[in-house]
């Protein structure tokens, strides 16, 4: 009888303590959020990345009337920026609005970071995905990719190629790796400001995101000769992959997702992920991004942390298999 009384004691004890962090729960996302949002993002404003930011920060402020500012920090391949995200309080009022590069390229590229790309974040949601696309000048001749690696044998250490993330210098050098041309790297702090320097003609060759890159094709400005997919990428079609060209292999992809500090409450993540979601799968958002050459991809933040995993391991392989040491 004694062991009968106790047992239902302690039964009754658990479902009084599961009740009561229910309740608590419940109470912490009602009060959730309680003041202003931040958005940090880690280049510099007109990048893909900056885009959905901003997306995120009016959709928020529609959804919950409070406001949410976008902060741009760019510089260090994006490693300032998550450095400040990873020692903000996990409150849910500072949110990470990044691309692969600061969680998971910057793993492989550099020897030392000054947070954890796995430990200090929590992941919230995928945004967007797509190839990465290979941009000449104008003043180069090539129209493909046989005729570049052409031009470039014939002027070993005088072609330059940019990059403004981690994740578009390691395509830069898959594409040196691929082919055994020497071109030299210049780094810019984000996407957008390397691409002003190619449109300009002070660099020759850059891979970028189509958001930022394509618009710059459309209006003439440079000159797009393969994409990173491993087929034809369905939102520009008409641009032959680097794989049909002859580069065996060659796929390499750009993401866009959302984090917060690591050790957020469960109930303030599960408000967060839904509206989110609920955010980036406003149509009129869907349409804008696909004219963009962007395809909107929400999911769990169980995906997010699998895209993550995977996605260290892939530039860890290509690092090791081009001889690039860590910087």
């Amino acid at each position: 009888m004694t062991i009968a009384i106790t047992r239902r004691r302690a039964l009754a004890a658990t479902a009084a303590a599961a009740w009561a962090s229910t309740t608590a729960g419940r109470a912490v996302a009602q009060a959730y959020p309680n003041g202003p949002i931040r958005i940090v993002v880690p280049f510099a404003a007109g990048s893909a990345t900056d885009t959905g930011a901003r997306h995120i920060s009016e959709g928020l402020n529609r959804l919950w009337g409070v406001p949410a500012v976008v902060d741009n920090k760019a510089g260090g391949n994006g490693a300032i920026a998550a450095e400040i995200v990873a020692r903000a309080k996990p409150d849910g009022q500072t949110l990470f609005v990044t691309s692969n590069t600061a969680v998971a390229s910057n793993v492989a590229m550099m020897k030392s970071l000054s947070y954890d790309p796995l430990k200090d974040f929590e992941p919230l949601t995928a945004i967007g995905s797509a190839p990465t696309f290979l941009m000449v000048h104008p003043s180069l001749p090539a129209k493909n990719v046989k005729e570049l690696v052409g031009i470039a044998r014939q002027q070993p250490g005088k072609l330059n190629f940019a990059s403004g993330s981690a994740s578009t210098r390691i395509a830069g050098e898959m594409l040196k790796w691929k082919t055994g041309i020497d071109i030299v790297h210049v780094p810019y702090k984000s996407t957008p400001l390397g691409l002003q320097d190619l449109v300009a003609g002070h660099v020759q060759i850059m891979f970028t995101d189509p958001v930022t890159g394509l618009p710059q094709v459309k209006a003439g400005a440079v000159r797009c000769l393969g994409t990173s997919s491993r087929e034809r990428y369905a939102l520009a079609p008409d641009i032959p992959t680097m794989i049909e060209q002859g580069l065996d292999g060659f796929e390499l992809g750009s993401w866009t997702a959302v984090f917060a500090p690591a050790g957020l409450p469960p109930a303030i993540r599960d408000k967060l992920h839904a509206a989110l979601v609920q955010i980036i799968s406003d149509p009129a958002y869907v349409k804008r991004q696909a004219e963009s050459g962007s395809l909107i991809q929400p999911g769990s933040p169980d995906a997010l942390r699998r895209l993550q995993l995977a996605e260290i391991e892939i530039y860890r392989d290509i690092m090791k298999a081009a001889g690039i040491e860590p910087e």
